[in-house]
């Protein structure tokens, strides 16, 4: 086991690779990875101890690696009285190139045993991406999971998939499959819950916003339905069997103006039983429902592109708002009705804005076609639907001042903020706030999961250069003219440092207003509280600047 502590001390801090993979979220990759150990716990009096031969690591030997990082954590593994399951990077091909990870199971007949049995891999020979959320029925003798089928796309549709008998892993099944291997489901099952008596699964799964919770037979041959939805408001966080007696769900949810409430679910009545809310449903952040709305508007080539929204605590309809137009990172994923300490739209309400966010193309939860619609179309589909999405506010929703507009965006949404400022729309909005975005998509190559780019712009640079080109922001830099504020981390392996400061470079070079916000501690999020509170200073102080707003524009950071 690894202890930092004890490594004897270097005098050079070179390091030298010859693959790809060198780095990986915000940390160079290095000899050491996580692993699976177990133990068995004995109880002795009032305290537990191990018994021998103590932790064991389960993977030792292997090259395999669970929980996968860097976001990988104890839904990545899973134990039963027959053994433990887990996904793991497939370690014979580039995980820069691949986002291929298998299931496997290690059977034990004893969490006493000091040498563990390799672990034997899960076969599907059709589904060859990512394996998720490996779960064992409460007997232990089946296994659910998740399985996506290409190789080479992150966001491609989990299917939910079953092994009837973890004695017999050459038989593998898939629910709702169908014979052009799309898949009968068109959502995209995350985590997954038994039932007490093994004959349902609860299953998460985004649908217009919202992570919902759903319920399905346990055997594909008795799915013959869609999965019916049991939980709708808000966002599932998790759902766990409450107790040995009867068939209860014990659930987390949050919402836009809730961070955290836990229920008692009756999944055959569908009726909830509040336990706790911390924040009294808002109430203790002075946030109610009422501030929460939505709307749709026809996008790109006539489809139905749906908006979530976020009014003022103090709202009057009667009087005119400014426009917060939040545009989301991935950029498959989307904005959802829950609760963030990152990218909240409450904030921006309760600075007195209307806060905006559409799920333009390339969002999660509309079906996988709309999800699968952003490949070779970064500036494209998604740039008109919000170009149509903020016709529609213009001529749709009269509390809205669409002329004090201003728009935020990271990741891919930084990318759509440095697109929309080279084109027509940029014109439209006071002030930009760009996150950790792309300056040009010619530096995709840059960054360390290189699957992102091979899929989303139709293969390598050297071979698809025009698709790159097609869609890069740095083509139109003779038009940024909107005052930008660039944030952007010196940790941020996932899209480098250099982007923001050229961003910034150019912005400066040609006399628009700007300003740049960097830490040298952050990656892609700013996750330290401090650090979070000088961002939240910095983009509002930002943004209320050119809007008007009558907020203090307290300084967090001394200027330079």
């Amino acid at each position: 086991m690894y202890n930092p502590a004890a490594e004897s001390k270097q005098h050079t801090t070179g390091k030298i690779y010859s693959s790809l993979f060198a780095r990986h979220w915000d940390t160079w990759v290095s000899e050491n990875q996580n692993s699976i150990w177990y133990g068995l716990l004995k109880q002795d009096d009032k305290t537990y101890k191990l018994e021998d031969p103590g932790l064991v690591n389960a993977l030792k030997g292997s090259k395999l690696q669970s929980p996968v990082p860097p976001f990988g954590g104890a839904g990545d593994f899973d134990i039963s009285k027959n053994g433990i399951v887990f996904v793991a990077r497939d370690p014979e091909i580039s995980p820069a190139i691949y986002t291929k990870t298998d299931l496997y199971f290690i059977p034990l007949k004893s969490y006493t045993e000091t040498k563990p049995p390799v672990p034997q891999v899960v076969k599907t020979s059709k589904l060859r991406g990512y394996s998720a959320s490996p779960v064992f029925s409460r007997d232990g003798k089946k296994v659910a999971f998740t399985r996506m089928k290409s190789d080479q796309y992150e966001t491609d549709k989990p299917r939910l998939m079953l092994v009837p008998n973890v004695f017999d892993l050459a038989s593998v099944q898939e629910f709702y499959q169908t014979d052009d291997g799309a898949g009968g489901w068109d959502a995209r099952p995350e985590w997954i819950t038994w039932s007490k008596d093994d004959s349902e699964l609860y299953v998460s799964a985004e649908e217009h916003g919202r992570a919902k919770l759903w319920k399905l037979p346990s055997t594909p041959h008795e799915a013959k339905d869609l999965p019916a939805a049991i939980y709708e408001e808000g966002s599932v966080i998790e759902a766990r069997l409450l107790g040995d007696d009867g068939n209860k769900l014990f659930i987390s949810t949050s919402s836009r103006v809730e961070n955290s409430a836990y229920s008692v679910l009756d999944p055959v009545s569908k009726k909830t039983d509040l336990v706790s809310s911390s924040s009294k449903h808002g109430k203790s952040f002075g946030l109610s429902k009422s501030q929460c709305d939505e709307f749709w508007f026809k996008g790109a080539e006539g489809y139905d592109v749906h908006a979530l929204v976020v009014k003022p605590s103090d709202f009057d309809e009667n009087k005119k708002y400014p426009l917060a137009f939040l545009i989301h990172g991935g950029p498959q994923a989307a904005w959802m009705d829950s609760w963030s300490t990152r990218w909240n739209p409450a904030i921006f309400a309760e600075q007195g804005y209307i806060a905006v966010m559409p799920n333009p193309t390339g969002s999660t939860g509309y079906g996988q076609q709309h999800t699968d619609n952003i490949q070779n179309e970064w500036g494209g589909r998604p740039y008109v639907d919000l170009v149509k999405c903020f016709d529609h506010i213009e001529k749709n929703i009269p509390y809205i001042d669409s002329g004090n507009a201003v728009a935020l965006g990271a990741s891919y949404g930084g990318y759509m903020i440095n697109w929309i400022q080279g084109h027509e729309l940029g014109r439209k909005f006071k002030a930009l706030v760009c996150h950790d975005g792309v300056f040009s998509t010619l530096n995709q190559w840059s960054t360390e999961e290189l699957f992102f780019p091979l899929h989303d712009f139709g293969g390598p640079l050297w071979e698809n250069r025009e698709g790159y080109e097609k869609w890069d922001p740095a083509h139109h830099l003779d038009q940024w003219s909107t005052p930008q504020l660039v944030i952007h981390n010196e940790l941020d392996y996932r899209l480098p440092i250099s982007e923001g400061l050229a961003m910034f470079n150019v912005l400066q070079a040609r006399g628009v207003p700007s300003k740049l916000l960097m830490f040298p501690d952050e990656n892609h999020w700013v996750l330290k509280p401090e650090n979070s509170l000088v961002w939240h200073r910095e983009v509002l102080g930002w943004i209320n600047k050119y809007t008007g707003i009558d907020k203090s524009e307290e300084l967090a950071v001394r200027q330079h």
